[in-house]
């Protein structure tokens, strides 16, 4: 764990557990537990175990060639090691990371978010000598203080995917290519990470409480990400 690891309240502790440290480069969540993961993010991709997630800021014009290899090198210099981990970056300034809580009866949820939509994508439209396909994105990550099978850990991906859509919706966020309505952008990056306390559920999805708290805290993360970059107007 970095040594800059704290609780910032505790709103946040969820599994009484879970620190927070963010600086210019990184936001770093360290939970004391390893927490089961399913994530999209190249370190720590898949299902796995982490009690390290890490989101770290790299300029607009970010252009490395090995980007997996750069994030397990960031790691390493915050002491951190790759395998415990999961590690995405973003171009979006840290201080418009968004954090809401929710809650789903006893279980409670924080979801984290840092969103741009600069290269916003509709991912139905047709794909024609599009150059989007590099840059950009809106990462979320979802803790969840509850014990989930494999399969409400898909079910919990489809309701942060279907809350995105839906707050991009709300905002009248296009792609500016095909001008319909965007769906998200090109290199979005989830993680959902549960602390596996409690009874087990199969279901996580719009049918379900804990879904609906994703859901709801997704869609207000998102929303207030981009207001704080000023992108949250149509």
């Amino acid at each position: 764990m970095a040594a800059a690891c704290r609780s910032p309240g505790s709103w946040l502790e969820v599994g009484g557990g879970l620190a927070l440290a963010r600086d210019a480069g990184c936001v770093h969540f360290h939970h004391e537990t390893p927490l089961r993961t399913l994530s999209s993010a190249l370190v720590g991709l898949g299902l796995g175990w982490s009690r390290d997630i890490c989101n770290f800021y790299v300029d607009k014009d970010y252009a490395g060639q090995a980007p997996r290899a750069d994030l397990q090198g960031w790691l390493t210099a915050r002491g951190l090691e790759a395998e415990d981990c999961v590690a995405m970056m973003t171009a979006v300034p840290l201080a418009h990371l968004a954090l809401e809580e929710a809650h789903a009866g006893e279980r409670r949820v924080l979801v984290a978010v840092t969103a741009g939509v600069g290269n916003a994508v509709d991912i139905t439209a047709p794909v024609r000598d599009d150059p989007r396909l590099v840059a950009g994105t809106i990462n979320i990550q979802v803790f969840i203080d509850g014990h989930l099978d494999d399969g409400a850990l898909v079910n919990a991906v489809q309701s942060a995917s279907e809350a995105k859509v839906r707050a991009l919706d709300a905002l009248g966020i296009r792609d500016p290519l095909s001008d319909t309505p965007a769906t998200g952008t090109s290199t979005d990056c989830l993680v959902i990470a549960a602390t596996q306390r409690g009874g087990v559920t199969p279901y996580a999805g719009s049918g379900t409480l804990l879904g609906r708290a994703i859901g709801g805290g997704v869609f207000r993360a998102i929303q207030a990400s981009l207001a704080m970059a000023g992108e949250a107007a149509p």
